[in-house]
C-alpha cells in the first residue's frame, strides 16, 4: 500500500494536477485581497473590538472637534439638524451651542459618549486620549455628544463588519494554507518518478540559475505592477459595479499565469538543488571558475617545472624563462622606482640611473635568446633523429610483414594443395575426411589472412601500384551487389538502396575501389541484426561524391570508431571464426592511398561508413 501511494504521489499527471491546484488557490487568495479593497472595507474592525477605540471614530471626533472650532465666533450655527451630534463651545467670554437649553452639566450627563476638549486634551468619563492629534484652539472648551442609538448603531456596523472580514481572512488563511502545502509537496516530489529513485530532469533544468530566478522573480513583479495599475484603474477611475465580477475573474487569471510561470522556475531551480547543481549553474560562476583555472594555469605554466624534469632541455628552456621573467620583473621596478625619484625629488642627477635597468633588460634579452636558440637547435636534432629512427623502425615492420607474407605464400600454397589431392582420395574413413576439411577451411583462412596483410603492408608503405581511372560509382556500386547477391540472400538482410539518376564519376583505382566497398559490405552483412536492413546512399555533396552504408549491430557495440580501425580488432570479440580483422583496416588503406577520405561513424548501435571521393569533373 506504501509503495502504490508513493508511486502515485509521484505520477506526473498528479503533480501536473497539483501545480493546477496550487495555482489556483494563490489566485484565489489574491482575489480574497482585491475584493477587500473593492468594497473598501475597513480592516480595522479585525483588530479592534469596540468602534469607540478604534482610530476610525478618533478620526471622526477629531474632524467634529475642528468643524466646532472653526465655526466659532460666525454668525452661522451649525443646527442639530445637520449633526450626529450636540456641543458646545465657549472661551469664557462667549459660548456656542445647538442646545440652547442645555447647560455645561446637561451636556456632561446627556450620555455616555461625551467627549470634552479642554487646555490641548481630550477627555471623556475620566480617561485622556493621548492619541490625538489637535490642529485646533487651545484657549477653548468643547463639548460633544453623541445619542447612545447613534453610538449603538455604529457599534452594530463595526460588528457586521468584522463578521465579513473574518470570513474573508478564514478564506484567505485557507487558501494560503492548502496552496502553501501544496507547494512543500511538490517541493518534495519534484524530479522523482514512480519506480525510479535516481533524479529525473528536464530541458528547463539546463538553463542557468540566473535565468530560473528571473523566471520565478520577474512573473511575480510584473503581475503585482500590472493588478495595482488594473485595481487602481477599475477600483478608483471606472468604479463600475457591472464589471466587478468580470474585474475579478481577470485578477484571478493573470495571478494563475504569473504563479504558474513562477512555480515552474522554483521547481526547476529546486531540481538543480536537489542534484547539488544550483551553484555550478550559475553562468557568472562558469565563467569565474574559468577564469580562476586560468589563471592557475597561467601562473604555473610560469613557477611549476615538475613535468620537465625527465627532459633535460624543455627543463633548460623552463629555467630560463623563469630567470628571464623574474630578473625582467626587477628591472621594470627598480625604472619605476627611479623614475618616481626623479619627480619627487626633482635631482636631475639621478637621471642616469634609469638608463641602467634599461641597459640590463638588453643584456638579459640577449642572452636570453641566444641560449634558447642553442636549445632549439639541439631540440630540433634530437627530433629529427627520433623521427628518422622511427621511420625506419616502420619502414623495418612494413618489410618484415610483406617479405613474411610472400614467403609463406609458398609453403601455404602447397598445403592448399596437398590438402585438395588428399580429399580426393578413395578409401579415407569420415573421420579422417571431417580433419581435411577443417584443414581445408583453415588453410584457406590463412591465405586470405596473408593475402590481406600482404596488401596492408603494400598500401601503408607507399609501395603500391595504382591504376587511377575516371570510374562511375554508382555502376561500380550496382556491380558489386550483383556479385554479392548471393551472400545477400544467405545473410538474410534486405539492402536499401538510395542512388541517384545520373552517374557519379570520380578518379580512383577501380580494383582498389571495388575491394573498399566489397570489405564494408561483407563487415555489414557479417554483423548486421538479422531482418534488418541495410542502408547504400550515394549523394554529390561540395565538389565529393559520398556513399554512406549504414546497419544495425546485432550486438551491443562497446567499441569506438578509432579501434575497431585498428588491425586485427573485430567489433563482435565472440566471433572468432570469420574474417581476419583487417577489412576496414585495408579498407580504410585503399581508400587514402587512392586519394579519397574513409570515415567510420557510430551511433548507439548503427555502424555507419562514409567514404568520399572528389568528383572528376571538379
Amino acid at each position: 500500500m506504501g509503495i502504490k501511494l508513493k508511486n502515485f504521489s509521484r505520477n506526473t499527471i498528479t503533480k501536473f494536477a497539483v501545480f493546477l491546484i496550487t495555482a489556483a488557490m494563490i489566485s484565489m487568495a489574491v482575489i480574497q485581497i482585491f475584493y477587500v479593497d473593492w468594497n473598501r472595507y475597513n480592516i480595522e474592525p479585525l483588530m479592534i473590538e469596540t468602534y469607540e477605540e478604534s482610530n476610525t471614530f478618533m478620526n471622526e471626533l477629531q474632524n467634529n472637534f475642528s468643524e466646532i472650532d472653526s465655526h466659532f465666533n460666525k454668525p452661522e450655527i451649525l443646527e442639530i439638524e445637520d449633526l450626529n451630534y450636540i456641543y458646545y463651545i465657549t472661551d469664557g467670554n462667549e459660548t456656542q451651542t445647538n442646545r440652547e437649553d442645555f447647560s455645561r452639566e446637561d451636556f456632561l450627563n446627556y450620555s455616555n459618549y461625551v467627549y470634552e476638549y479642554n487646555q490641548g486634551r481630550v477627555t471623556s468619563n475620566g480617561n485622556v486620549f493621548e492619541n490625538f492629534t489637535y490642529l485646533f484652539s487651545e484657549d477653548v472648551t468643547i463639548y460633544i455628544g453623541f445619542p447612545d442609538e447613534y453610538m449603538k448603531g455604529k457599534q452594530e456596523e463595526w460588528n457586521n463588519a468584522n463578521e465579513i472580514l473574518s470570513a474573508q481572512v478564514i478564506d484567505f488563511a485557507l487558501y494560503t494554507i492548502v496552496a502553501l502545502a501544496l507547494i512543500i509537496y511538490l517541493i518534495t516530489v519534484t524530479g522523482r518518478k514512480p519506480n525510479k529513485e535516481t533524479l529525473q530532469t528536464n530541458w528547463l533544468d539546463l538553463l542557468y540559475s540566473e535565468i530560473l530566478l528571473a523566471l520565478v522573480v520577474l512573473p511575480i513583479i510584473a503581475c503585482c505592477i500590472y493588478l495595482f495599475d488594473l485595481h487602481y484603474y477599475y477600483n478608483y477611475v471606472l468604479r463600475i459595479s457591472a464589471i466587478h465580477k468580470s474585474y475579478m475573474y481577470l485578477i484571478g487569471i493573470v495571478t494563475a499565469i504569473a504563479a504558474l510561470l513562477s512555480g515552474a522556475g522554483l521547481l526547476a531551480l529546486v531540481r538543480k538543488i536537489k542534484d547539488r547543481r544550483f551553484i555550478k549553474g550559475f553562468l557568472l560562476y562558469k565563467i569565474g571558475y574559468k577564469i580562476v583555472v586560468f589563471t592557475v594555469d597561467f601562473t604555473k605554466s610560469f613557477f611549476d617545472g615538475r613535468r620537465y624534469v625527465k627532459s633535460p632541455l624543455t627543463k633548460n628552456l623552463h629555467q630560463r624563462q623563469l630567470a628571464f621573467i623574474i630578473a625582467s620583473f626587477i628591472l621594470v621596478l627598480l625604472t619605476l622606482m627611479f623614475i618616481f625619484i626623479v619627480l619627487i625629488s626633482g635631482i636631475l642627477i639621478f637621471i642616469p640611473l634609469i638608463f641602467i635597468p634599461l641597459v640590463l633588460e638588453i643584456v638579459l634579452i640577449y642572452w636570453y635568446v641566444k641560449y634558447n636558440n642553442k636549445t632549439y637547435d639541439e631540440i630540433n636534432k634530437g627530433f629529427n633523429e627520433s623521427l628518422e629512427e622511427q621511420m625506419k623502425s616502420e619502414r623495418m615492420k612494413i618489410e618484415l610483414v610483406t617479405n613474411v607474407s610472400h614467403d609463406l605464400k609458398t609453403p601455404l600454397t602447397s598445403i592448399i594443395s596437398y590438402v585438395d589431392l588428399l580429399s580426393k582420395e578413395e578409401n579415407l574413413s569420415e573421420t579422417a575426411r571431417d580433419y581435411i576439411k577443417v584443414l581445408s577451411e583453415k588453410s584457406d583462412r590463412l591465405k586470405n589472412i596473408v593475402s590481406d596483410l600482404f596488401d596492408l603492408a603494400k598500401s601503408n608503405s607507399g609501395d603500391i601500384n595504382l591504376h587511377l581511372e575516371t570510374i562511375d560509382m554508382k555502376t561500380l556500386i550496382e556491380q558489386i551487389l550483383g556479385d554479392i547477391e548471393d551472400d545477400i540472400e544467405r545473410a538474410g538482410n534486405k539492402i536499401k538502396l538510395k542512388l541517384p539518376e545520373s552517374s557519379i564519376e570520380i578518379v580512383a583505382d577501380s580494383n582498389r575501389l571495388y575491394r573498399v566497398i566489397q570489405n564494408v559490405l561483407d563487415n555489414a552483412l557479417k554483423y548486421a541484426l538479422n531482418g534488418t536492413r541495410i542502408f547504400i546512399e550515394m549523394e554529390k555533396r561540395e565538389g565529393r561524391g559520398i556513399v554512406t552504408i549504414k546497419n544495425t549491430s546485432s550486438y551491443e557495440i562497446d567499441f569506438t570508431a578509432e579501434e575497431i580501425l585498428q588491425r586485427f580488432n573485430r567489433g563482435d570479440k565472440a566471433r572468432t571464426a570469420d574474417g581476419s580483422g583487417l577489412g576496414l583496416s585495408i579498407a580504410e588503406s585503399f581508400t587514402n592511398v587512392s586519394g579519397g577520405s574513409f570515415k567510420v561513424d557510430i551511433d548507439g548501435d548503427t555502424f555507419k561508413v562514409i567514404i568520399s571521393f572528389p568528383l572528376a569533373s571538379e
